[in-house]
């Protein structure tokens, strides 16, 4: 009985679970020295930069067209130290 309980968990367990394939929102990430960008698959760029100048070198490098531009915060945390594992 302890073994049918076991290999029954066992087969739930292994038909539930699947590998996902993930991928990059974009085809491409394209890197410069001053921005970063990702061309979507429905034509939206996305781009970070560090100031608004790196910005504005970037729209006009990557050739954008006629657009509409909406400007968000983007807070990156970079821990100063590694965490401690308990």
């Amino acid at each position: 009985m302890k073994r049918l309980l076991l290999l029954i968990g066992f087969l739930i367990l292994t038909s539930c679970a699947h590998k996902a394939k993930v991928s990059a929102p974009g085809s491409e990430l394209f890197l410069s020295e001053r921005y970063s960008y990702i061309k979507g698959n429905d034509g939206r760029v996305f781009i970070v930069t560090s100031n608004s100048k790196d910005f504005d070198d970037a729209v006009k490098k990557i050739h954008i067209g006629p657009s509409s531009v909406d400007k968000l915060n983007l807070w990156v945390i970079t821990p100063l130290k590694k965490e401690k594992k308990h």
